[in-house]
């Protein structure tokens, strides 16, 4: 009887063990879309799913499409467990930073989309001090970190007092902005949606920056709680090559089609 029961007791004992471990390999992230850009969470959420699986977990992605102004206030009372942003002092001070690298330093490489016929404003550009002569306002979302930098190398700027997409329908007018600066990843696909704006074809400025995952701190879907997890699967995904690979995907061959290494490279120092 004693040897019966020592035996169910371990059966019981080797379930439960099998149900948490289950349950520790699964995750819940509550993760935004952006409506104002309904397309560029689909490489995040790709890499999520792709990193986490190579690492052994099973994922479900919970879906909030929210404005990107509001992102921000979403992670701050923790109903979305993790998002993507311009890596910077006051996000890693505000959220927990997993710092890895996401797009292959590309979002750090920015070229300008300027008003169609407006080229030959910017061809007799060779550096920096060149370009700040020109005064020329770029047009910034509120709260980016191009802000800062702009601010550092003494460029103009006007930040948008609402959805920062009106940017690019208020360029052609040249009252309020000159260009928006984009990453190498953006820029091509916005380029085809806005035919009164064209890619500047010589310059491309360039920081040390890129897109890392943020976690929420506290609430009910804080992402705290699997950092070491996200951690540990991002680190792996850049030493397999995982984030390359998906770069290359959903982004082939920018850098051939903008001529990049053609450009003059001009570097912005960082605040």
């Amino acid at each position: 009887m004693f040897k019966k029961n020592r035996r169910l007791a371990l059966s019981i004992c080797s379930l439960l063990f099998l149900v948490t471990s289950a349950h520790s390999d699964h995750l819940t992230l509550y993760v935004p879309i952006m409506d104002d850009s309904p397309q560029q969470h689909l490489f995040f959420h790709d890499l999520l799913n792709r990193a986490l699986k190579e690492a052994g977990h099973e994922l479900t992605l919970v879906s909030k499409k929210l404005p990107q102004l509001r992102i921000k206030k979403y992670m701050d009372e923790g109903e979305l467990s993790i998002f993507w942003a311009l890596e910077s002092a006051a996000l890693n001070k505000k959220y927990i930073p997993i710092k890895v690298g996401l797009t292959d330093g590309f979002i750090g490489k920015r070229v300008l989309l300027i008003k169609e016929g407006d080229q030959f404003l910017y061809d007799s550009v060779k550096n920096l001090n060149d370009f700040q002569q020109l005064n020329l306002v770029a047009g910034m979302g509120r709260g980016w970190f191009d802000v800062d930098i702009w601010e550092k190398n003494q460029l103009k700027y006007k930040e948008s007092s609402g959805n920062w997409k009106s940017i690019f329908k208020m360029i052609p007018y040249g009252r309020d902005y000159h260009y928006i600066s984009r990453g190498v990843n953006e820029i091509i696909s916005e380029a085809t949606q806005y035919p009164d704006l064209e890619i500047e074809k010589k310059l491309v400025f360039i920081y040390d920056r890129d897109f890392y995952f943020y976690l929420s701190k506290t609430g009910t879907h804080s992402g705290n709680e699997f950092k070491n997890i996200i951690e540990k699967a991002m680190i792996n995904a850049e030493k397999s090559g995982l984030i390359k690979k998906l770069n290359e995907k959903y982004w082939p061959d920018v850098l051939k089609q903008l001529n990049y290494d053609s450009r003059i490279k001009i570097h912005l120092e960082m605040p």
